[in-house]
């Protein structure tokens, strides 16, 4: 795999804000990346945006965003999943040659509407909805399965944006592997005490790293852990039970918005990978118990 560069990144402030409009969000966002990236949009080549209709209440959410986020006329993919995985496919086109420099953006207010009735539509619509399943009562099985007798406790839910900007040109932080995944959609077809789907996209991402000892190679590690049970499962999926480095920055539970939790986790890999060299993983998951799972090395 070539080394992909990353230039520069942004973010919003996580919390409630109803005052705030999406796009102000995201426009926010990109300019606090192309400022650390000492780049303008003319200097991007093309954009990967990550949100869900569902989550914004619109038809082709990344309709909203597209002059913010430099898109009008311009080279635009969307990802409906997590921002992590927006950054997979924008890694994936500078690697084929199609652009040399490509801004990543996630975005979600989750707080301006009923997280479960949304989750619910992501069920199959003939047999599950109408049982009322969601997110939370998927991640309330799944915690019971592991053994928990505790409703599993939630991330806080938050309002706000992440950008990242990634280029073929030549800087000391660079992405050294990827990989994605996803398990079976029905819960009953998938052994919920394990996450096949994060085994296959770590294993993926490790070897194009070139990672035989994660625990022994990895400086950092964060882990989008949206349930409070969740971070020892995908430390275990990861091959790093017991790491001493995981979730340095508090994890989600210091708030991070749906869709966006992925890409912020990379940002706070890269913020730590510019105090300290090394190697370092971001992860992010999207679906009902952690349906989709994308992983990413970088280092420096």
């Amino acid at each position: 795999m070539p080394p992909i560069s990353i230039l520069g990144v942004g973010r919003t402030v996580y919390a409630p804000q109803p005052g705030t409009a999406i796009t102000e969000l995201v426009y926010h966002a990109v300019q606090a990346a192309l400022n650390d990236a000492g780049l303008t949009m003319r200097d991007v080549d093309a954009r990967v945006t990550a949100s869900v209709d569902l989550w914004d209440g619109l038809t082709a959410s990344n309709v909203a965003i597209t002059e913010v986020v430099g898109a009008v006329m311009q080279p635009e993919a969307r990802v409906a999943g997590d921002g992590l995985l927006a950054a997979c496919h924008a890694v994936t086109s500078i690697c084929a040659g199609a652009y040399r420099t490509v801004l990543v953006v996630a975005h979600c207010k989750a707080t301006m509407s009923d997280p479960r009735a949304l989750s619910n539509w992501t069920f199959d619509p003939i047999y599950q909805q109408p049982l009322g399943l969601d997110d939370f009562s998927a991640a309330a099985l799944q915690a019971s399965v592991l053994g928990s007798l505790a409703p599993p406790s939630h991330a806080p839910l938050a309002d706000g944006a992440a950008a990242i900007i990634l280029s073929a040109t030549a800087a000391p932080l660079t992405i050294r592997g990827m990989g994605w995944a996803l398990d079976e959609h029905y819960l009953g077809d998938r052994d919920l005490t394990d996450s096949i789907a994060l085994r296959a996209a770590a294993q993926r991402a490790f070897a194009l790293a070139g990672i035989a000892d994660a625990k022994r190679e990895l400086e950092c590690v964060e882990i989008s852990d949206h349930f409070d049970y969740q971070r020892a499962l995908w430390a275990r999926a990861l091959g790093l039970d017991d790491f001493p480095k995981l979730n340095m920055s508090g994890g989600l539970g210091r708030g991070a918005p749906p869709f966006v939790a992925g890409l912020d986790c990379l940002i706070e890999i890269v913020l730590r990978l510019r105090e300290t060299p090394g190697l370092g993983l971001a992860h992010g998951c999207w679906g009902p118990a952690g349906q989709g799972q994308a992983v990413m090395v970088v280092g420096r």
